[in-house]
């Protein structure tokens, strides 16, 4: 194989990989009998898988914004709704090989060609999934959830704007329609 098929196999594997790893993905469901209109003032409940550090407060009051522009006020005692976030951070492993020689056969190595050496390159970026229940608080049931994967650098500037990107990218929809 020549160095500018190695190459270019090389850049378009890194072009794939970093394509997939910074794309948020989002999940949204809701009960589809609920009346959205109903519900305007919401309260906090304390969440099962908080944020470490300043995170808690940064994904507090980045869904806080979301609330506020959809009409939501923020209450001390009787709330419409309840909301409530989790988090995960978890470590997301790809591996590429390179190096693959084309005989005269068809697939890797061919029959009668020259054996390949093949060289494997891992890389291990981190993926942060936020999700947000919004519940009814008289009912006691689950009306929204939505959650949202992005990848996390080293970079907390980079990653904020990722929070607040992915959460506005949450409620992009909300309240929800039904699609006819």
């Amino acid at each position: 194989m020549t160095k500018s098929r190695i190459l270019a196999v090389v850049v378009l594997s890194v072009l794939l990989i970093s394509t997939a790893a910074f794309a948020q993905k989002t999940n949204i469901d809701w009960d589809r009998t609920a009346n959205f209109s109903n519900y305007h003032t919401y309260m906090w409940e304390k969440s099962p898988h908080p944020a470490k550090g300043f995170w808690d407060e940064r994904i507090v009051s980045a869904i806080d914004q979301q609330l506020a522009k959809k009409g939501f006020t923020k209450v001390d005692s009787d709330p419409d709704v309840w909301v409530v976030y989790s988090n995960t951070i978890h470590d997301q492993k790809e591996t590429v090989g390179t190096g693959y020689s084309y005989g005269p056969g068809w697939g890797w190595g061919g029959w009668g060609a020259a054996p390949s050496s093949v060289v494997y390159n891992t890389w291990v970026t981190k993926l942060g999934t936020l999700v947000v229940d919004i519940a009814d608080a008289k009912q006691k049931q689950l009306l929204w959830r939505g959650s949202v994967t992005d990848t996390i650098t080293d970079n907390s500037n980079k990653n904020i704007k990722n929070l607040d990107k992915a959460v506005a990218k949450l409620f992009q929809g909300y309240p929800p329609k039904e699609k006819k």
